[in-house]
């Protein structure tokens, strides 16, 4: 019961942030403009990036999301989410480019202990882009005029440049602080409303902290773009004690068998 009104009040919460964006012309770009940018960013994407060939590992990384892009478009429908694992073990992160493609290297598979621990992750990233973080974010760097020739055309110098960027490489990686905070507070809600631990993301803060001291150059991007501020730290913890939750799922042992060929 608490976890539900502490729920309700935060989509309200999240609602009316988005509807102060859109009545202060803060939602730059549009669905279309967005979807169309999001398909070209994807496909240089993986001209540079190599997907995981393990079909299994693929397509149990998809169930766990569907159903958290599915509690997604209560906030923001017309998005179909296309995620794909990038084969790259030694690169601990995530992202999310505009229109719902999103993108996690096997190095975080094999970082992550359990399935909470990826959900979390994979909730943060949807968050991004239900709050349009980084279709704003290219809007306010390269201005809607680009944006828009760029979605009717092609340049693929330009979108390169800016796919390298949301992918943790460039200058535009780093959220700002609202931005974070709001796709934190999506990911909360999307991971417990579909019986996860929220507190995993907690632990996994915590041995990614670990790791960065080990492993400096597999955890740059990641914490450059979503870096695990005592800030960020807090606000998880604030919002685990307001709705009351208790405990969730974890699915350690499924998860370390769906991505065993990862751990080896």
């Amino acid at each position: 019961m608490r976890l539900a009104a502490f729920t309700l009040a935060l989509t309200l919460t999240l609602a009316s942030c988005a509807i102060l964006r859109e009545q202060l012309g803060l939602a730059l770009v549009s669905q279309e403009t967005e979807l169309e940018l999001g398909r070209k960013l994807s496909a240089q994407i993986e001209k540079k990036e190599k997907p995981l060939a393990d079909s299994r590992i693929q397509a149990y990384v998809r169930q766990l999301v569907a159903p958290i892009a599915q509690r997604s478009l209560q906030d923001r429908p017309g998005i179909v989410y296309q995620v794909t694992v990038i084969d790259n073990p030694k690169q601990i992160n995530a992202f999310a480019l505009p229109g719902g493609y999103v993108y996690v290297y096997s190095g975080l598979l094999k970082a992550a202990d359990n399935e909470a621990e990826l959900a979390g992750v994979m909730a943060h990233e949807i968050g991004h882009v239900v709050g349009r973080h980084s279709a704003n974010q290219l809007a306010a760097q390269y201005g809607m005029e680009l944006l828009t020739q760029l979605a009717l055309g092609e340049d693929a110098g330009q979108l390169g440049e800016m796919a390298a960027s949301l992918a943790g490489a460039g200058a535009m990686a780093r959220f700002s602080r609202d931005d974070e905070r709001e796709a934190d507070e999506y990911g909360f809600r999307y991971m417990t409303a579909c019986g996860y631990d929220p507190r995993a993301l907690l632990t996994f803060f915590t041995r990614l902290e670990q790791l960065e001291k080990s492993r400096p150059s597999d955890l740059e991007r990641l914490f450059a773009s979503h870096p695990p501020t005592p800030e960020r730290v807090s606000l998880i913890e604030q919002m685990i004690t307001k709705a009351g939750v208790s405990g969730g799922k974890l699915e350690r042992d499924k998860y370390q068998k769906s991505v065993a060929s990862l751990k080896r």
